[in-house]
């Protein structure tokens, strides 16, 4: 399942990497009209980078919660016996 949730967001970070790349294009075109497009895409970049990086981990962080085994009840008498 956590190879189908990667492959979804891989396309649409492709997507908007994508849409980002024509942005920026855009930008350098029309650099002129305005002194803030520059500083606009900028901190566009910066924050697809962050949230690409965040939902990296929250996918994979997600994928290792998959295979945790939590163990409940655990006192000292439990500890000390030995079971064959």
């Amino acid at each position: 399942m956590i190879i189908v949730f990667i492959g979804i967001y891989l396309i649409f970070l492709a997507l908007i990497w994508g849409f980002f790349i024509v942005a920026k294009i855009h930008s350098y075109k029309f650099k002129d009209f305005s002194p803030n497009i520059e500083k606009v895409t900028k901190a566009l970049a910066i924050a697809l980078f962050v949230l690409t990086l965040v939902w990296f981990i929250l996918l994979f962080n997600y994928r290792w919660s998959l295979y945790t085994v939590k163990i409940n009840n655990i006192n000292a008498d439990n500890l000390n016996q030995q079971n064959y």
